[in-house]
């Protein structure tokens, strides 16, 4: 009886698992570079998106002025003359996320009026108003939870809305002062230029 000899088994061929493999490899290495440079471009954007020209930046300090003067006649009130502060840099905003290339500046135009309400009735009725009005518009808005006990305006709670500008509008009590605050907050910008202030 002769014997039989079993089928031979075959290998698979090695170059469909080289290809694999090395198909394996490329993504491996390239998924570390794409992820950097995504975070990259998301550190550009937190620190304030794209590069504004000088003239674009000048229009978003007029929009955001224009913002908060709004909110104030909402309330019935002059903003001329409740002008508390202007502020252009931010600490936050200049330094967290690295240096700028040559010619480029961060800025985080804010102004803050300081509205008259003498009465916690008052200030109440302001935040409902503007909480209507802002809401009337469209815009998405917040609550700002009261400061507790201890701290300046606590038992305050305030109100916010960003319009469609990215212009952050709020009224709440002062971080320092406790008293009213009304705030137009035009966000962390980078442009083109070195402006020291509004006009």
């Amino acid at each position: 009886m002769t014997p039989t000899s079993s089928p031979a088994t075959h290998s698979p061929d090695p170059a469909p698992l080289r290809r694999r493999s090395t198909g394996a490899l490329i993504v491996g290495a390239a998924a570390p570079v794409l992820l950097l440079a995504a975070l990259a471009q998301g550190c550009a954007w937190v620190a304030g998106g794209g590069v504004k020209s000088e003239a674009a930046f000048r229009e978003h300090l007029r929009l955001t002025q224009e913002a908060g003067e709004g909110a104030v006649r909402r309330l019935g009130m002059d903003p001329a003359s409740l002008v508390d502060r202007q502020e252009m840099a931010n600490a936050s905003c200049k330094d967290d996320l690295g240096r700028d290339s040559e010619g480029v500046t961060r800025d985080q135009p804010t102004v803050t009026w300081a509205p008259d309400l003498a009465s916690r009735a008052a200030y109440e009725a302001a935040v409902d108003a503007l909480r209507e009005e802002w809401s009337a518009q469209g815009l998405t808005v917040e609550d700002v939870p009261a400061p507790g006990r201890g701290k300046p305006g606590a038992g305050l709670p305030g109100v916010r809305a960003r319009n469609d500008h990215g212009i952050e509008l709020s009224l709440r009590p002062d971080w320092y002062s406790g008293k009213p605050a009304l705030v137009a907050d035009g966000g962390c910008v980078r442009h083109r230029g070195y402006l020291v202030g509004w006009e």
